[in-house]
């Protein structure tokens, strides 16, 4: 055998991959065979039914014929199923019976296929024929059929036609059943086949939507459609109720298969039916629903917390009238059950309200003028018709209104530097803040806050210390009182006082007052004196007549009377000259210009001139008063003498008053000269200061100038002082007339004005140099005014020196004890006894006693430190502090105030220590008391010491009632 033969064992595998291609084609030619007939089956079943419907629908077939029909169209077409399947599928079962059509299928197999699958297994074949030739059959048999495509043995062509002949049985089914009511009900009989049915009228009518809801008063619209035969009318027929005759209206149909009918506003449900042809609709109803509405709305106001307004209730309506920043609850009271509400806010916000069955709830913020209104639905969806517009209406909260009472007008400034103001403002609903608002003269404004208790209406007195603001003579403090009301919702709204001025007048104003008073009470006196004597000599001219003549004419009684007159008048003019000279004492001890020695001596003078009206003096003038009506000659001439003599005696103590009050009046007005020259000096130094610090200015121009004209002043007053000086000291008035050559001849005024044109220009060096002449030039002015007051300078020191001493060494022991103290009450496991409490106020007392004396010492010196004052305010507040805590038995509470006090102690020795050194350096002590202070502004350390004197002792209350113990 060659070697091109086929092997046996290639032709097996070509028999073996020969067998599973024909069986893999024979399972998917039954599958498709199957599937064709199973859709065939399918569209010939739904085609019979359709005959089946449509008999039906043309014959309304009773239920056994309908049923017999039915099973006739199942049994028809499974028949068809089978008989197809019979058809299709013999010849293809067996392998071989497959093979044979695919040999029909595939002519170019050549009988390749049959012959191999019926003689490769056959052990005869294989004598009959040659092996090699059975093997190149089977090759060639599976060579060729793996060349032949699926598509010409797998016809789908037949699957594909049975398919759209399915396609075409349900479009036309579908089509019928869609548009023909009839096919649609024949269908529904012919799914419940047993079921008897009545034939339908020709003419059906249906009416949508049914039933029907309407809301009352509106219109309610209804479609009736109509199938099978067309009516040209039709009948609608209502009523109200079961026993009511029905009411008839006739439509015109024209054979419309629909027509819409309104049944306009409706009040009332009823029932309604429709009548056409043979035909008649069901009975339909009809539901009138009334849509919900409020019932009762009542409104529950919350005012914001700053208007302190209680909660009101409010149910007669529903417009709200309130403050801004007010929440208002709302309770609805609907008249059925509500599903949703809706407020509704100018027309645009809406608020979902909660709801509770017929009750809705809901809240708004009031922040501005505006209306709304509520929209309510009821279980059904039903919304309300018409809702009430409601108002809301923002009430405005007014400005408060402050006014100050107290000065209530422009005025000088004080000695004290303290002004008393009265202030009282109103607002509807509370004050929130006072404030103090100032300025001098035109420069940048300060605001002070003012203490209060809350309220509507505030009566407050502030005393108002200025001690520390830098003032100058002539300046003007320009003031005012602005009130906030509470309001925390819109914000404070302002309303702001009228606005006064006080005037700080310079030291040479206020002397010149008190000056000019002074000389007028002096002039007065030396008028009166110089009328007494001459009335003495009328009086002693008229008793020596009388004594020669023994008789007097009408004419000299009625002088005579006219004298005594004058003369009782002027007794009374010098008491109420003694009431003025007690004015201008006060008037000098308040503004400060006169030391205390010259205050007792006009004190001890105006005493005097009290005493100068004897009482021997006015008796002897009512004697010679009641002798001149008597008209007894010897009487009347006694009376005279005595009078006459007592008159002398009134006369000299008037004469003696005279002299001791122009001798004070010399030394006051030397007093005020040194006074005067040590405020040229300060003034020019401060001028200095402030154009060392900033520009020049207009307010420096202003200054100096104001500092020229007192300067002129000054030296005209040494040169007048000089000449009433003479007769009391001549070696003082040749000083004084020295002092007065020398500012003359320094210039002061000259160069003044020329340091006014230099600080107009830039730069100002050299308005800083003659700023630094005249400062240094007017010490020395200054310094020689004071030469007359050495001796009194040093006793003064030595006695401000011992005070400082005493106070440091005061305080330092309360220090110790304060410590000792504080150490008790950190150890302390368990609440502190009263004995703890009463110590601390005993320390708390000793304190404000040497906070006493160092005010003391402070209205005499300016040597004190500036803190001293506000250390001791603070050791004072923090030992209240203690001894509160203690008093309420809270020892922890204690530790912290009482730690501070001891600071505050220590700090103050300290300052007194720097105080002594201040006193030491000093050129010279102040001697004119508290009022002198405050003239030159300096008076802010005795402010201090007031001040936190009367904060501290201000109670006067231990705890349990008692007062302050008055031990040191």
């Amino acid at each position: 055998m060659s070697d091109d033969r086929p092997s046996i064992s290639a032709a097996d595998r070509h028999y073996q991959s020969l067998l599973s291609g024909l069986t893999s084609l024979r399972r998917s030619s039954l599958l498709l065979e199957l599937g064709a007939a199973l859709i065939l089956g399918l569209g010939v079943c739904l085609g019979l039914a359709s005959v089946w419907i449509g008999v039906e629908a043309l014959f309304y077939l009773p239920p056994t014929t309908r049923l017999s029909l039915g099973l006739t169209v199942v049994l028809g077409s499974v028949a068809a199923l089978c008989y197809y399947l019979f058809r299709r599928l013999s010849g293809r079962l067996s392998l071989s019976g497959f093979s044979r059509y695919v040999e029909l299928r595939c002519p170019e197999l050549g009988e390749r296929l049959i012959s191999a699958l019926e003689l490769w297994r056959q052990p005869i074949a294989r004598q009959l024929y040659s092996a090699d030739l059975l093997a190149a059959t089977v090759i060639d048999a599976d060579r060729t059929l793996e060349q032949i495509e699926r598509r010409a043995i797998l016809d789908p062509r037949r699957l594909m036609r049975h398919a759209r002949f399915l396609a075409l049985v349900i479009l036309v089914g579908g089509l019928a059943l869609t548009l023909s009511d009839d096919m649609a009900a024949a269908l529904y009989r012919c799914a419940h086949p047993l079921t008897p049915f009545i034939r339908e009228p020709r003419t059906r009518i249906a009416i949508h939507p049914a039933p029907l809801e309407v809301i009352k008063g509106e219109d309610a619209v209804i479609g009736i459609h109509f199938s099978g035969d067309r009516p040209r009318t039709a009948r609608i027929l209502r009523r109200e109720s079961d026993t009511a005759l029905w009411q008839e209206e006739e439509l015109v149909v024209d054979r419309a298969d629909s027509l819409t009918y309104t049944f306009p506003g409706v009040k009332r449900s009823f029932s309604y039916r429709v009548h056409a042809g043979d035909g008649q609709s069901p009975v339909q109803h009809l539901e009138v629903i009334d849509p919900p509405g409020v019932q009762r709305l009542r409104l529950t106001y919350h005012y914001p917390a700053y208007s302190n307004l209680p909660v009101r209730l409010e149910e007669e309506s529903g417009d709200i009238h309130s403050l801004a920043g007010t929440r208002v609850d709302l309770e609805i009271v609907a008249s059925k059950p509500l599903s949703s509400a809706t407020l509704v806010l100018d027309d645009s916000l809406r608020r979902p309200a909660r709801v509770e069955e017929r009750r809705a709830f809901a809240h708004l913020q009031i922040d501005h003028s505006g209306h709304y209104h509520l929209e309510l639905v009821d279980a059904k969806g039903v919304g309300s018709r018409n809702p009430i517009r409601y108002t809301i209406d923002l009430i405005a909260d007014a400005a408060p209104q402050v006014a100050i009472s107290d000065p209530g007008r422009d005025l000088d400034l004080p000695e004290n530097m303290q002004v008393l103001l009265a202030v009282e403002a109103v607002d509807d609903f509370g004050i929130g803040a006072l404030t103090l608002v100032h300025r001098v003269n035109e420069e940048t404004e300060e605001r002070s806050p003012l203490r209060f208790p809350p309220g509507r209406e505030v009566n407050l007195a502030h005393l108002w210390d200025l001690s520390a603001t830098d003032l100058l003579p002539e300046d003007r403090i320009y003031y005012r009182v602005e009130a906030l009301d509470n309001d925390q919702v819109s914000g404070p709204k302002m309303g702001v006082s009228r606005e006064y001025v006080l005037r700080f007048p310079s030291l040479y104003e206020l002397y010149e007052e008190t000056t000019r008073a002074q000389e007028k009470s002096l002039d007065e006196l030396e008028a009166l004196a110089a009328e007494g004597r001459q009335a003495s000599d009328y009086l002693e001219q008229m008793r020596r007549e009388l004594l020669r003549e023994e008789e007097l004419s009408w004419e000299q009684k009625k002088e005579l009377e006219a004298t005594l007159g004058r003369e009782a008048e002027r007794a009374e003019e010098v008491e109420e000259l003694a009431q003025e000279l007690q004015e201008t004492v006060e008037q000098l001890e308040e503004n400060g210009l006169s030391s205390e020695e010259i205050l007792e001596q006009i004190a001890e003078i105006r005493e005097l001139m009290s005493q100068v009206i004897t009482p021997e003096l006015r008796e002897a003038l009512e004697q010679v008063q009641q002798a001149l009506e008597n008209q007894n000659p010897t009487e009347l001439a006694e009376a005279l003498r005595q009078f006459n003599e007592d008159q002398r005696a009134f006369q000299e103590r008037l004469e003696q008053t005279i002299a001791l009050l122009e001798q004070v009046r010399t030394e006051q007005r030397l007093e005020a000269a040194v006074q005067q020259a040590a405020d040229l000096e300060e003034r020019q130094a401060r001028i200095n200061e402030e154009l060392e610090q900033e520009a020049a200015s207009e307010r420096l121009q202003m200054q100096e100038g104001s500092l020229q004209r007192d300067t002129e002043r000054l030296q005209r007053e040494l040169e007048e002082l000089s000449q009433a000086m003479s007769p009391f000291s001549e070696e003082t008035a040749e000083q004084l007339s020295a002092l007065a050559e020398e500012m003359e001849s320094r210039d002061f005024s000259g160069r003044m004005q020329e340091m006014i044109e230099r600080l107009q220009a830039t730069p100002n060096m050299e308005a800083r140099r003659l700023g630094a002449s005249l400062e240094g030039d007017l010490g020395e002015l200054s310094a020689s005014m004071k030469q007359l007051q050495e001796e009194f300078v040093a006793e003064q020191k030595q006695m401000l020196a011992s005070d400082i001493q005493r106070a440091m060494r005061d305080l330092l022991r309360l220090s110790h004890r304060q410590e000792r103290l504080l150490d008790d009450t950190r150890s302390l496991q368990q609440a502190p006894s009263p004995d703890f409490a009463e110590e601390q106020f005993a320390l708390m007392q000793s304190v404000g006693q040497v906070t006493e004396q160092i005010g003391a010492v402070a209205r005499k010196t300016l040597s004190l430190e500036r803190p001293l004052a506000a250390t001791l305010g603070y050791a004072l507040r923090g030992m209240q502090e203690a001894a509160q805590h203690l008093g309420q038995l809270e020892a922890r509470g204690a530790v912290q105030p009482q730690s501070t006090a001891v600071q505050h102690l220590n700090e103050s020795v300290l300052l007194l220590r720097e105080s002594l050194d201040n006193l030491a350096q000093a050129r010279m002590p102040s001697s004119f008391g508290e009022a002198m202070q405050k003239m030159l502004g300096l008076s802010e350390q005795q402010s201090q010491l007031n001040q936190a004197t009367q904060q501290t002792f201000g109670e006067g209350q231990q705890p349990g009632g008692k007062g302050l113990d008055p031990r040191p």
